[in-house]
């Protein structure tokens, strides 16, 4: 499955991807609010459990081009994601810092926001940022999300925000 919007085209990770979620992986400037660059096996790791998200729901991480571009430019989510032992939904992205400040992280976003509520029909969708990540905050403010909680894990402490299906009771 790929989705599409005005701008962009986001393709289904598959195992043809790793070298470019390595890419990703080693640009510091791009994994600065996610972790930090991370090694071969970590994004072997990561690249395993996004594949096994892909084949139980049908869904997860879309690897990101301009819509009739050849190059990636970043990656987009929605995929399960367990907070304080409770199975959320999470949306989210990371584009190459030259991608930045042209609208693209919202766009993906209101993307994944489409899917989530429209074919999937979930009640919430949420999304997680470091407590320092303002510009990410912001995207999600402008996508009608909301502060929801600070939380804690893999002794980080995160910010969570959370979007209401707009006809949820």
């Amino acid at each position: 499955m790929q989705f599409l919007t005005p701008r962009l085209r986001g393709e289904r990770v598959e195992p043809r991807h790793f070298d470019e979620l390595r890419r990703m992986h080693v640009d510091p400037v791009v994994m600065l609010h996610l972790g930090g660059v991370q090694t071969e096996e970590q994004t072997q790791a990561y690249l395993t459990r996004n594949l096994a998200h892909w084949a139980v729901h049908d869904h997860g991480l879309w690897i990101v081009y301009e819509r009739d571009g050849v190059e990636p430019i970043g990656r987009a989510v929605l995929r399960h994601l367990t907070v304080d032992g409770i199975d959320e939904v999470e949306t989210g992205y990371a584009f190459y810092e030259p991608y930045w400040g042209r609208g693209y992280a919202t766009e993906v976003t209101h993307a994944c926001l489409d899917l989530a509520f429209a074919r999937l029909q979930l009640p919430s969708v949420v999304a997680v940022t470091m407590p320092d990540n303002l510009a990410s905050q912001k995207v999600l403010k402008k996508c009608g999300f909301a502060f929801d909680r600070h939380f804690t894990r893999d002794l980080d402490r995160l910010t969570l925000f959370r979007r209401l299906r707009p006809d949820a009771d």
